[in-house]
């Protein structure tokens, strides 16, 4: 994908690679299936729990969508017991992993469909890298713009300028967040995260063009573009848990700003429902 962006622009390998993952078996035969659900039709009968790890600064920025609340209505709409984890809105990937873990050990085995936001992708999976044990509570994981394998973009920001690491401080005082926040979202596209073992884990992957992009994102985009497909804050390649299913949606930034993302994560949620990956109803 690099050298593809060197020779054509990040543009083109950008479609080329949402064109190539929609053709790509797993990746393929589960598109097909969720774009022929009816969005209308109800989820069979689960007694699952979803549990949303939300992105970094939820709380100061919620007109981003940070606290998934949209998420949560889609999910409380078909019928299921939904909460928001409530990481620490300016904590490091440590912290808000060690509060992700403390919620998962309160479910019952088998009950949970995790679902998490940009950040909050990071969070779960160094949560479930350290405790591999509380696989065994989730049935599903729905990753949506997830910043699991960090950004290049900080790597820029804490190996620039001496005045560019002043500004990142300077921000993350304002806001009283731990500097890890930002330490370790270091880009580490290697080890792989994978889908822990028997979980069933959905990338949402949100596939700009240039044009797509507005405000602070179309900076980003810019940084990045030299390094391949990007979302606006990471590498298309980077928000993927290995060894999940993979849903693109074309014209998307990293903030999921599409008119179309209710209904996704509706048609998403049925999926799981028809396909035996939510825990049935105790027969209570």
């Amino acid at each position: 994908m690099r050298n593809l962006t060197r020779e054509y622009g990040v543009d083109f390998a950008t479609a080329l690679w949402y064109d190539r993952v929609r053709s790509a078996e797993p990746h393929r035969a589960f598109i097909e299936a969720v774009e022929a659900l009816d969005a209308d039709a109800a989820l069979p009968p689960t007694s699952a729990r979803l549990l949303l790890a939300p992105a970094a600064f939820w709380r100061e920025y919620p007109q981003f969508g940070a606290d998934g609340a949209a998420v949560l209505a889609v999910a409380r709409d078909l019928g299921l017991d939904v909460e928001m984890i409530r990481t620490p809105s300016t904590g490091s990937v440590s912290e808000n992993a060690r509060v992700i873990r403390e919620a998962l050990e309160r479910e019952a085995d088998g009950s949970v469909v995790l679902a998490s936001l940009s950040k909050g992708g990071a969070d779960v999976r160094m949560a479930l890298e350290q405790d591999p044990a509380l696989a065994r509570k989730v049935r599903a994981w729905i990753n949506v713009c997830g910043i699991i394998h960090g950004s290049p973009l900080v790597d820029q920001m804490l190996d620039g300028a001496w005045w560019r690491r002043l500004a990142v401080r300077a921000f993350l005082a304002r806001w009283r967040a731990d500097f890890g926040l930002i330490r370790e979202l270091r880009h580490a596209p290697s080890p792989r995260a994978t889908a822990p073992a028997g979980v069933y884990v959905v990338n949402v992957v949100a596939c700009p063009l240039s044009i797509h992009t507005a405000g602070a994102i179309t900076k980003r985009h810019r940084q990045l573009a030299a390094l391949g497909p990007n979302d606006g804050s990471t590498l298309l390649t980077d928000a993927i848990a290995d060894g999940g299913v993979v849903y693109p949606v074309w014209g998307a930034d990293h903030y999921f700003r599409t008119p179309d993302a209710p209904v996704l994560i509706r048609r998403i949620l049925l999926h799981l429902g028809a396909s035996g990956h939510l825990a049935p109803r105790d027969a209570a």
